[in-house]
């Protein structure tokens, strides 16, 4: 564990895995470049991230007590059940933060209204201020940095207004629905169309700054660096004239997932000059990829599940998948992309996929088909054309982190703000 400096502005970021952990990265070292004292609580599947990163996080672990009888025999209860040892830090990691956060969820609601939480919304349900509280009294920060999560990362926000700290949450690609408030002093929105939505919400706008999403800016390098696609479709015995659309899978087998195949049954033995890769998502079983590609046909599918995403969205020619950011990865870099939904839900989140004629959302096999039945083999200029102007909505030039970090550093500067909800 960092013991924090005395003497440089200490920044505390807090931050869950995944997409939040990668989109603070770069803004973490940026700021540590610029001579600031970062401490970083890396919660659940963070933590790898960030030491892969260089950075020695802190957790939960970390403010565990010998007194906490209590939480220990909750932590070792739930993590009986609950601990991925595949992903998680540790389990002594996994044993103090369930069993904190549940302890801290029976001082908040009693012993049966914890049981009945926990029950009715598992780990959704814990808003861990009691251990919070600890970390700060640990770091003593002058700033908070953290994303949208309704557990830990609100908890952190909650903590930093009551002690009168700034506090700055940066929003993720799926951060606008209502459970996920980011109600912290500075917040940075990875697009314009998102202000209006947390405006909406509650939030004022000049807590609003747009700055892009640092997780998107390998886009941007990509873009600006030589072109591989030519040989990935060769390996893959795909012709410069086919059509080759990648399927991203859900970790599950579901409707949305029944409704994907069912389009691309109906269609392929109509379009003989489409291609499908089917890349199972990295949780899922392989074998319901395997039964895609049988139902699809060996001669037209294939498996795509080793390569690096960023190699299959440059050399296919379109997307079709579900609510992912894969598929705004794949519009930024101008691939026509079909969404497969329960309901036309994206609007709704602020998310202007339906920009710039891009995107197709279907929500019945028929909607699908009809969406699908327009995709075209593309000049490359055309592609070019959109993925530049989807990229300019985004934000995505590689300035994302710096943009971050200077909020980060106004924060500093002015204190705080109580601009948002």
């Amino acid at each position: 564990m960092n013991l924090p400096s005395p003497e440089r502005k200490r920044i505390l970021a807090v931050c869950y895995g995944g997409g939040h952990v990668l989109m603070l990265i770069p803004v973490l070292k940026q700021l540590e470049a610029q001579g600031f004292d970062v401490q970083i609580a890396g919660l659940t599947t963070a933590a790898a991230a960030l030491r892969k990163a260089g950075f020695e996080p802190l957790g939960f672990r970390d403010l565990i007590r010998e007194e906490d009888t209590r939480a220990r025999e909750h932590g070792e209860r739930l993590a009986a059940e609950m601990h991925q040892g595949s992903k998680v830090n540790s389990l002594e990691e996994s044993i103090a933060y369930l069993g904190l956060s549940y302890a801290n969820l029976e001082d908040q609601l009693g012993v049966e209204g914890a049981a009945e939480a926990f029950a009715e919304r598992g780990r959704q349900a814990f808003l861990p201020l009691g251990p919070v509280r600890r970390l700060f009294d640990l770091v003593q920060p002058d700033v908070l940095l953290t994303t949208n999560s309704p557990r830990a990362e609100l908890a952190s926000i909650r903590v930093a207004a009551e002690r009168g700290i700034p506090s700055v949450g940066v929003l993720d690609l799926f951060g606008l629905q209502p459970y996920n408030d980011i109600p912290a002093d500075r917040v940075c929105v990875p697009f314009q169309q998102a202000t209006s939505i947390l405006v909406d919400r509650g939030l004022k706008a000049e807590a609003l700054t747009v700055t892009g999403n640092p997780n998107f800016d390998w886009i941007h390098k990509l873009t600006g660096g030589a072109d591989q696609t030519a040989d990935w479709r060769s390996r893959h015995g795909v012709q410069s004239d086919e059509l080759l659309v990648l399927y991203g899978m859900k970790p599950n087998w579901d409707q949305h997932e029944e409704m994907i195949v069912q389009c691309l049954e109906q269609l392929i033995p109509e379009r003989p000059h489409w291609k499908v890769a089917v890349r199972p998502h990295p949780n899922s079983d392989a074998a319901l990829a395997q039964n895609v590609i049988q139902r699809l046909g060996p001669e037209i599918a294939f498996l795509n599940e080793n390569t690096p995403l960023s190699d299959a969205l440059t050399a296919c020619d379109a997307l079709i998948t579900h609510k992912s950011t894969v598929s705004v990865e794949a519009a930024l870099l101008g691939k026509q992309v079909a969404l497969v939904h329960s309901n036309h839900d994206y609007p709704t989140h602020g998310i202007p996929l339906h920009l710039f004629g891009w995107g197709t959302f279907s929500i019945t096999v028929a909607e699908g088909i009809e969406a699908l039945s327009h995709w075209t083999k593309e000049a490359p200029e055309r592609e070019a054309e959109r993925g530049e102007k989807v990229r300019a909505a985004w934000n995505c030039d590689g300035q994302s982190h710096m943009r971050i970090a200077a909020v980060v550093t106004q924060a500093l500067a002015e204190g705080q703000q109580r601009n948002a909800a």
